[in-house]
């Protein structure tokens, strides 16, 4: 769902025009705002186009507007747009007939090239009437979830020529460029197109986009060397309030709150400034977080004894379970009585105060399984090791950090070791080294040099590990289930072909576009509630590939009985799944591709049974 939020960010510090005083943190903003997207709402680096200083031409935003936009065929309508431009603002004379209503000064951003002289004439900037029709355009194509944050501005008094006038402020002088040169960089769209020029970007009736703008028309934008004083106080909410369930207006008062000393308004119009902001698309629902119930001491969590959950694992509190939103720990939790799907938990500390909250997410698995980590000695490691000393009270294994819980032990040796990791100077190499992972299927994956994705990283490692090894030592069912694996015609969705699995494993030929159906057999005198999961040894992923419907009364998988997952005309199917995993020894089950590309997908499918009497 991160993929769902695209970006434009421009930053210039730096202009071409010596007559332009230079800025010092508009291209921070900018990279401040990028890391925001990538690390806290997870959009993807692809997602955002970012243009700094000389990169910032009015050509150049104009182009990458359309290719990123406009015409981005990965864009669907509605999703989540955003525009921001940290520089200098400017204001010029308004040219007869130039818009509707009141003639007065026409408002421009100042991209790198602005007040020089280019191949249409003299860049006179980025107007009010251009963008606006831009926005139009894109928002007829894109729908209307479109943000447009500025942190310039347009003071109504000319600032002074001193260093002290104008240095922190985002505003300069337009001294080149004429009224007939704004004619002339008008973009074509915007010909023909009614505006109300009166208003400049403040718009309180536009329908296309939501302005978020640091201060009012004829204020200051104020700037330091940390950043602008806007986009920090931004960057700053966006850590104490939820942005999930803010509405525009709300979180423009919540900044003007922070800026009133610096007597700074920030700005918010447009029809939809009640809409919450983003109209909430990035901030979908976490599944590391699942919903508890019951006393203020005593919860009942919907996890158990198949997702992993043991006596003594923790978990935290929370108000909500939506992502990329602020959502601190409110109480903590430990298990004492397990079931198979869910679990009950009393307080850690009944001395000390605690929250109430909906939601869990586990902190602590209390995992009886190590997890073994062979760490490789690189330049870097080296380095660490004679100049870096750990300063917080966090775990760390050569200087990525670890949740506790996991059991994760460091060998000395990588063949004691069911994953390697390497530590460079611009990523962390790891590579996956488990016994129940054939040879073939152990690619090195590299990971950005990131302490914080390091460390989901591992940790979501040893998860994988944890649920890889798990077992029931009393195997209730054993010799009672089975399993077959067949190809299915992707046009009638049935059967084609013998059973592939033998022995525990299924060597598979890559086809393209081939399908794969499972079918479980109970021989037992037991009714079942199956889940199946395919887990990416590739990755440390893993996707349930089918569940029982909640709302389906009666068990999937009755006693003496079988269950097709992905063939036409079964008890209860689910999409046949694309990509077969590939072998492991017996008994866990998994499927081979003879003769695959070198990145073809290596998995495991495992099943998990419940009985159908531990439903409620």
């Amino acid at each position: 769902m991160a993929s769902r939020v695209f970006a434009l960010l421009i930053g210039i510090d730096d202009y071409k025009s010596g007559r332009i005083w230079n800025l010092e943190a508009c291209a921070h903003d900018a990279q401040r705002m990028k890391q925001w997207l990538m690390q806290d709402l997870q959009v993807p680096k692809e997602n955002i186009a970012l243009l700094l200083n000389q990169e910032g031409t009015k050509r150049r935003i104009e182009d990458t507007f359309m290719s990123h936009l406009v015409n981005n065929p990965a864009i669907a309508k509605g999703d989540a747009l955003i525009v921001y431009f940290a520089g200098h603002g400017s204001t010029l004379r308004a040219p007869p007939d130039w818009c509707e209503g009141k003639l007065g000064s026409v408002q421009v951003l100042c991209p790198y090239d602005h007040d020089t002289k280019g191949p249409e004439g003299r860049v006179a900037g980025i107007s009010d009437r251009s963008l606006f029709a831009m926005l139009a355009e894109l928002s007829l194509i894109k729908g209307d979830n479109i943000t447009l944050i500025l942190d310039c501005c347009f003071p109504k008094a000319q600032l002074g020529s001193s260093a002290r006038d104008r240095r922190f402020v985002r505003y300069t002088p337009t001294l080149k460029a004429t009224p007939e040169d704004l004619f002339l960089g008008l973009w074509q769209g915007a010909v023909g197109r009614s505006f109300r020029g009166e208003f400049g970007f403040f718009q309180d009736d536009c329908q296309s986009h939501v302005l978020l703008a640091a201060c009012r028309p004829g204020e200051k934008a104020l700037e330091w060397k940390e950043g602008g004083k806007f986009t920090s106080e931004l960057l700053t909410v966006k850590d104490v309030l939820p942005l999930h369930q803010m509405k525009y207006s709300d979180l423009s008062e919540h900044l003007a709150k922070g800026l009133t000393h610096i007597q700074q308004h920030p700005v918010c119009v447009g029809r939809r400034k009640d809409r919450v902001f983003m109209n909430g698309v990035p901030f979908v629902a976490d599944a590391s977080l699942v919903p508890v119930n019951g006393e203020k001491d005593r919860l009942r969590l919907e996890m158990g004894a198949m997702h992993g959950v043991v006596e003594g694992t923790e978990f935290s509190i929370h108000d909500h379970n939506r992502f990329g939103s602020i959502n601190p720990s409110l109480d903590s939790f430990r298990v004492y009585e397990v079931h198979p799907t869910w679990s009950l938990a009393r307080r850690k500390s009944m001395n000390k105060p605690g929250g109430r909250g909906s939601w869990a997410r586990i902190t602590r698995w209390n995992s009886r399984t190590p997890f073994r980590i062979y760490v490789k000695r690189t330049c870097s490691s080296i380095l660490r090791r004679l100049f870096v000393r750990n300063k917080n009270s966090e775990a760390e294994l050569d200087g990525i950090p670890v949740k506790e819980g996991l059991n994760i032990v460091q060998v000395e040796t990588s063949a004691k070791a069911d994953m390697s990791v390497g530590v460079h100077t611009r990523d962390v190499r790891v590579q996956n080294l488990d016994h129940l992972v054939p040879p073939t299927a152990h690619p090195l994956i590299r990971i950005e040099k990131d302490r914080s994705r390091s460390g989901v990283i591992l940790s979501e490692a040893a998860r994988f590990h944890m649920h890889l090894h798990r077992t029931n030592p009393a195997k209730p069912f054993h010799e009672s289930l089975g399993m077959e694996i067949f190809r299915v015609d992707p046009h009638t969705q049935r059967r084609v072909g013998p059973n592939l699995l033998v022995d525990g494993t299924a060597a598979i030929s890559h086809s393209e576009g081939a399908r794969y159906a499972v079918v479980l057999h109970n021989h037992s005198d037991t009714d079942l509630w199956p889940y199946l999961a395919y887990m990416d040894s590739n990755g440390v992923d893993i996707q349930l590939l089918y569940h029982p419907q909640p709302s389906h009364p009666i068990p999937p998988l009755r006693k003496r009985s079988y269950l097709d997952i992905g063939c036409t005309g079964s008890e209860q199917s689910s999409s046949a799944y694309s990509r077969p995993p590939t072998p492991v020894p017996p008994p866990t089950p998994i499927v081979e591709s003879k003769d695959q590309p070198q990145n073809w997908d290596t998995a495991l499918v495992c099943v998990i049974m419940r009985r159908a009497r531990a439903k409620r």
